[in-house]
């Protein structure tokens, strides 16, 4: 019994010295790995701050408010969530490097798999915004118009731009969207047949009475 104790209390020593070796050996990345962390966050701050000075300087907020776009992204100005994407797009490119110079193989693949998930998701919200601004743009400008089914037509149009933006996105990130294509299908044919059956109800409605006086017209003739 006293030399199984004995034993184990010898592994858990071997084992302790072990990760304290390693991590002694691995001290100077991690120092490394910290100002090269430090050193992203404040470029990304810096590249942040330079996008959106760019950017107002084209009044793209002024055009997204003139157009009335600013409310599809919930009423943010686009200069500053595109300098906050710029930004910690940065960050997690200087942050995956960081792990890399650690050169510990088990924190490399954990962390490196969920920065490179990140950096795909920062994508995604870019097609998303992206599908959200040019759904709404879409929808006014279908608004503007002189037809009776102009608002309908412009929320449909909206949902279905901002469905295939997301439908992207989550592709983007490596998710399975089959179902969420097969609902669309369904969805827009589901769709066209109520439109289709929508415009032949008003159609036979349009011509009821044109038939109508043509039928009395036939009758006239036979007497």
């Amino acid at each position: 019994m006293a030399d199984l104790l004995m034993s184990v209390v010898d592994a858990v020593s071997l084992a302790l010295v072990s990760i304290g070796n390693s991590f002694l050996d691995a001290l100077p990345g991690i120092f490394a790995a910290v100002i090269f962390v430090i050193i992203g966050y404040l470029i990304g701050i810096v590249a942040k701050t330079i996008v959106v000075k760019a950017l107002q300087q084209t009044k793209i907020d002024q055009w997204m408010e003139e157009q009335n776009l600013v409310g599809a992204i919930g009423n943010k100005e686009v200069s500053g969530i595109a300098g906050s994407i710029v930004k910690w797009y940065l960050f997690f490119i200087f942050l995956k490097q960081a792990v890399e110079i650690v050169q510990l193989a088990t924190l490399n693949e954990f962390l490196g798999f969920w920065i490179n998930y990140v950096l795909y998701l920062l994508g995604a919200v870019v097609i998303v915004l992206a599908g959200l601004i040019i759904g709404r743009y879409v929808r006014n400008a279908i608004e503007s118009t002189s037809h009776s089914l102009k608002r309908i037509a412009g929320v449909v149009m909206e949902v279905i731009i901002v469905y295939i933006a997301i439908v992207m996105a989550i592709r983007t990130i490596g998710l399975p969207t089959q179902v969420l294509e097969l609902a669309f299908l369904i969805g827009v044919a589901g769709f066209v047949g109520a439109l289709g059956i929508a415009i032949g109800i008003s159609f036979g409605l349009a011509l009821k009475g044109e038939a109508g006086t043509f039928i009395k017209e036939m009758k006239k003739k036979k007497k």
